[in-house]
């Protein structure tokens, strides 16, 4: 890259930092006059029940009149014993000496709040208090005092649903950005670690938080995540979902280019690999960027493993995605055009199902996936007490009582349940095999086992295209670095693994520097 191109992008970027620090938010100074400071605050927050304003008037050792000060939190926000007794008390009960000066020094030595901060404008003020922190204005300051007093409730750690495992770690993320960068920093005790903020959302004013490792990540992937989240400039951000909609390279594939955790440990060791995280406030579902195709198949809990079981279960997810995406589509391509595929003993007992049958066997096939998707959905939604009870219900009524009364043959339910039960093994992307299962039924009951295979060629040219934040997503494959697949579709042992993925951009390339010797035993 050329050196005036670079010149160009500090200037840009620090240009752009100086209009968000003066343009994204009006300046709106305080007055001197606390009545005054006081209606502007209520102009700019309005009437809401929430907003407490809390007068009280500060003690003067060497004069006879006290001084008027207003204190301005959310209620539910902040926490009230911080609020009672390391603020109201100390400025009520403990007269200071001399007239507050234009900081605020001896006001601040009064206050045991861990953070302090001098506000000029009011309308950052505003923000500052709609964001789980406490105004302090004093009368004759034309300067308030922003502090730290976040105090609401929060869920506890505890598993995340989605990813149990059975030797590892069973915390999970929560909603609270504070608390999981605190459950990152326990594990990764090191400065290289490093957080940056960004508020996202005229409205919403959402924190979104990067973590990254400052001696492994690669700058231009962390500038390229900067750029892309400066932006965005929407009214609201809801959820993780929405950035990485917004951030993603391919928008419009089937295919995630942008992972997805809940697990600390996880975000911690793909910080190490030199991958940065993104966390959104308000949603325990941490984001990370580059996501190669390979980690569907793989598992935190690999590394507990022996490598041989562990490689042992990474081909048998492998195997897994390409069975539950083909399966129903072969069986289909096989009874209707494909016959000679069929062994022989199978074809009698095949063609004897299907003779009560009144549907076409396509319709059939597509039929049954669209119900087991309906009974799959209904379990995840419903209560876990009548989700469980659903899916065994459900299960029962599509089986043995829609063989029972003609309407699917037996085969049928076999297949298709097959299918859906290699799913759940790469949980991952279960929403990007329900969609290639019937993609692939359509296509096979169209063209049968050529439709299979164009349709192969046609998805794999697909996934070889695309990219995470400029990272190839199907590396180490494709593109093929070799030194990678020690830790690809199969695990050798971890004293192998002494470099990092060269799939993945990084400025260190060596994890391992020196082990205790063995004894060179076998």
């Amino acid at each position: 890259m050329k050196f005036s191109n670079v010149f160009g992008k500090v200037i840009k970027r620090s240009l752009k930092s100086e209009q968000d620090a003066t343009s994204d938010v009006e300046w709106n100074p305080f007055s001197t006059n606390l009545r005054e400071n006081e209606k502007l605050l209520q102009e700019q927050m309005g009437d809401s029940a929430d907003i407490m304003f809390t007068k009280f008037t500060m003690q003067m050792k060497n004069n006879d009149t006290d001084t008027d000060a207003l204190l301005v939190v959310v209620d539910g926000l902040v926490n009230e014993e911080t609020k009672r007794n390391n603020i109201l008390k100390p400025l009520q009960e403990h007269p200071i000496s001399i007239e507050p000066n234009e900081h605020l020094d001896q006001v601040q030595n009064r206050l045991s709040i861990k953070h302090i901060a001098v506000e000029k404008n009011v309308n950052k003020a505003v923000f500052n208090i709609l964001n789980s922190k406490g105004l302090l204005i004093i009368d004759g300051v034309d300067q308030g005092l922003i502090l730290d007093m976040e105090g609401f409730e929060t869920r506890t750690i505890a598993e995340p649903s989605n990813e149990k495992t059975v030797r590892g770690s069973h915390e999970g993320f929560i909603e609270t950005t504070s608390t999981n960068m605190s459950m990152l920093r326990r594990r990764i005790s090191h400065p290289a670690l490093q957080f940056e903020q960004k508020k996202i959302g005229k409205f919403t004013r959402t924190n979104v938080t990067i973590a990254y490792m400052k001696h492994i990540t690669d700058p231009e992937l962390l500038q390229r995540v900067r750029d892309r989240l400066d932006q965005i400039e929407v009214d609201n951000i809801d959820s993780s979902g929405n950035v990485e909609q917004f951030i993603e390279d391919h928008p419009y594939s089937i295919f995630p280019t942008i992972g997805n955790t809940e697990r600390p440990d996880l975000a911690a060791s793909l910080l190490m690999e030199g991958k940065i995280v993104i966390m959104v406030d308000g949603d325990p579902v941490s984001l990370y960027v580059p996501l190669l195709f390979v980690e569907s198949v793989k598992n935190i809990e690999d590394y507990e493993s022996r490598p041989f079981y562990a490689s042992f279960l990474r081909l048998l997810r492998a195997f897994a995605f390409i069975v539950s995406v083909t399966f129903p589509a072969v069986y289909v391509s096989a009874l209707n055009f494909n016959k000679a595929m069929i062994p022989t003993d199978l074809i009698v007992p095949l063609f004897q199902a299907r003779e009560t049958v009144p549907f076409p066997l396509a319709m059939e096939v597509f039929f049954m996936i669209l119900m087991f998707e309906v009974v799959r959905e209904a379990g995840v939604r419903l209560p876990e007490t009548i989700g469980s009870a659903l899916s065994i219900v459900g299960a029962l009524i599509l089986g043995e009582v829609s063989v029972s009364a003609g309407l699917v043959g037996a085969p049928t339910i076999v297949i298709v349940s097959l299918s859906y039960i290699a799913s759940f093994m790469i949980t991952p992307i279960a929403d990007v095999t329900a969609l290639l299962r019937l993609g692939f039924v359509i296509s096979s009951s169209i063209f049968g086992m050529y439709g299979i295979i164009v349709l192969w060629l046609g998805i794999l040219t697909h996934m070889v295209s695309l990219t995470s934040l400029g990272v190839p997503h199907m590396a180490p494959f494709a593109p093929f670095y070799f030194r990678d697949w020690k830790d690809a579709i199969i695990r050798v042992p971890l004293r192998w693994i002494k470099y990092r993925q060269k799939s993945v951009p990084h400025q260190q390339s060596r994890r391992i520097k020196s082990l205790p010797k063995t004894g060179g035993k076998q």
